[in-house]
């Protein structure tokens, strides 16, 4: 989701998790990603206020991610960005540094992130911006914290998706730990066919009777199931987390 734009000597590099961008840059970096960490929790949400006590639910995707960077041996001026999906913009945005609240604005694309967008296939029309300066060798703690509607698949009038984009492009080589968890606890708890509260040994028929998940390859712990992508030496990493679930709500 975050992207960075380099301030001064005009370096441009740009790095995102909710969409797939490329990275150009003038010279190397001399900012590292240590890793990043989301979460992403699908949460049955509930009616508007004024609805009939039969409306039905309104399911939200509440997000967290922490993006951990080392800078190199200067001062290096970033402006760091989250760009944003104009087909599923957040409810709200939040960014924290460490435990200090950052005021994140919501701008126009650049037309540099606005071509990078349409070049990788999903446009960018707006993106949050952050200012970022860090001292030599600074370690830095990004926290970005969202809701996200979730969307209704076309043609398929029963099924809701939530997707996102989870990817990195353009820092200073190094190996970081990239890991993604989506929780389905919450919305699993609230199927009322089940009777009963659900168990973890009932998650395989779930997953593959109510739920579809891509990429293949997941794990699972309890009712959260999560991707580790991780490989040395790879200069670029682009993955799409989708699940498609069954809409008994509506």
């Amino acid at each position: 989701m975050p992207t960075v734009l380099s301030l001064g000597k005009k370096i441009i590099v740009f790095f995102c998790f909710a969409s797939c961008l490329f990275s150009v840059q003038a010279r190397p970096l001399s900012v590292r990603l240590l890793s990043d960490s989301a979460y992403a929790q699908l949460v049955p949400g509930k009616p508007a206020p004024l609805s009939p006590p039969a409306a039905p639910f309104l399911p939200r995707v509440l997000y967290r991610e922490e993006v951990v960077l080392q800078n190199g041996d200067q001062v290096t001026k970033l402006r760091f960005y989250s760009d944003e999906d104009p087909e599923n913009p957040p409810l709200w945005f939040h960014v924290w540094e460490k435990e200090r609240r950052v005021q994140a604005v919501r701008e126009e694309a650049s037309e540099e992130l606005a071509r990078l967008g349409e070049k990788s296939g999903h446009p960018v029309r707006h993106a949050w911006a952050v200012p970022m300066v860090f001292e030599p060798r600074e370690i830095k703690r990004i926290r970005i914290q969202a809701e996200y509607p979730v969307l209704s698949v076309s043609g398929r009038r029963k099924t809701d998706r939530f997707e996102i984009y989870f990817s990195r492009w353009g820092w200073q080589p190094s190996d970081p730990e990239l890991l993604f968890r989506f929780d389905l606890g919450p919305m699993i708890s609230a199927i009322p066919c089940l009777g009963r509260p659900p168990t973890p040994a009932l998650l395989p028929w779930l997953l593959s009777s109510w739920f579809t998940i891509e990429p293949a390859g997941y794990r699972s712990s309890g009712f959260t199931v999560w991707w580790p992508f991780r490989q040395t030496g790879e200069p670029e990493r682009c993955e799409r987390i989708r699940v498609d679930w069954y809409a008994w709500y509506r």
